[in-house]
């Protein structure tokens, strides 16, 4: 059996909601890449990431996680497509496939690993540095960790490490199936707050289409003023957008809102939406996937980037 090197971790049947061609094996999109600033096209099964969902675990195949999550896609893409035809959700198990949908691609992508990983080693880089403060420190904790069965030779000593960590030359890794552990761990959290929201269907305005991203679940504070701390999904005052095909687009509040909403005209401001559907999207990822170059353009945008994980320049999706 040929190994799965490309993992999805934005699925093919919800990126398929964007592409043009029929046959799913030939689906294609249109994608703007915001740090190398290159649009190109590329069949939907070739979006995703070498070996993103890897785990190496004794007794576990190394694709086990890529593998479940496809096992339970397929009732998702059924109810998603169903959803989809109806704009509303037609029972509860609909609407909970679409809140997990939401949930796991909100919460298995490369930004919010990267965050992860990066609060990871911050920790790690300062327990270091509080070990080698001084030499009675640096001791304790040798001792300590070797009464707890880590491998650390004899020939260390406090003044060859502190030298070493000083030079910076180290370079701490932090083990991906820990990472993916975690991940795993915070969709059903993600998912039971989404699930707490009302949701409102929004139709692309006459003429437009919606576009959506590597990182495609939205959320910010409903004012769009920043705040001293990031959004949060179980945070009240916050919004999330999430676009599920070119023509529609799913808003969340905390506040009850009718099931459907027409998309407000280009410029104006609501009380719900502060900017643009694809203006989030294209501002709170790295890369930006529609169906077609068409009729679009991604433009450079001024100002302060908002969202979050803004990485990249600030860019927004506008009609010609």
């Amino acid at each position: 059996m040929a190994e799965k090197a490309n993992h999805h971790f934005i699925p093919q049947f919800y990126l398929r909601n964007f592409s043009v061609g029929c046959d799913k094996r030939k689906a294609k999109v249109f994608c703007y890449d915001q740090s190398t600033r290159k649009s190109f096209e590329t069949l939907v099964r070739n979006v995703g990431r070498r070996h993103f969902f890897r785990i190496d675990v004794e007794g576990y195949d190394p694709n086990h996680v890529e593998d479940g999550m496809a096992e339970i896609e397929g009732e998702i893409s059924a109810h998603l497509a169903e959803v989809i035809e109806a704009s509303s959700f037609p029972s509860e198990a609909h609407f909970s496939s679409i809140m997990l949908l939401m949930g796991n691609v909100a919460v298995r992508n490369p930004r919010f690993r990267s965050m992860t990983e990066d609060f990871h080693l911050k920790v790690v880089n300062g327990i270091m540095k509080m070990m080698l403060q001084d030499k009675d420190r640096f001791d304790d904790s040798v001792k300590q960790a070797r009464a707890n069965g880590a491998p650390i030779r004899d020939d260390i000593n406090y003044e060859d490490m502190k030298d070493f960590i000083d030079r910076g030359e180290h370079k701490v890794a932090i083990d991906q199936t820990y990472l993916i552990g975690l991940e795993l761990e915070a969709v059903p959290t993600a998912v039971e707050q989404l699930a707490r929201r009302s949701w409102s269907f929004v139709s692309a305005a006459p003429g437009c289409t919606y576009a959506t991203s590597d990182d495609p679940v939205i959320l910010d504070w409903v004012d769009g003023k920043p705040r001293p701390y990031p959004p949060g999904f179980g945070l009240q005052n916050t919004i999330v957008m999430f676009t599920i095909s070119s023509e529609l687009a799913l808003v969340g509040l905390f506040v009850k809102q009718p099931p459907q909403r027409s998309s407000p005209r280009p410029g104006r401001r609501t009380e719900y939406e502060h900017c643009s559907i694809c203006d989030q999207a294209a501002l709170c990822s790295r890369r930006v996937v529609r169906g077609s170059h068409q009729d679009r353009a991604l433009c450079p945008r001024p100002g302060p980037r908002r969202g979050v994980g803004t990485t990249g320049e600030g860019w927004r999706v506008m009609n010609r």
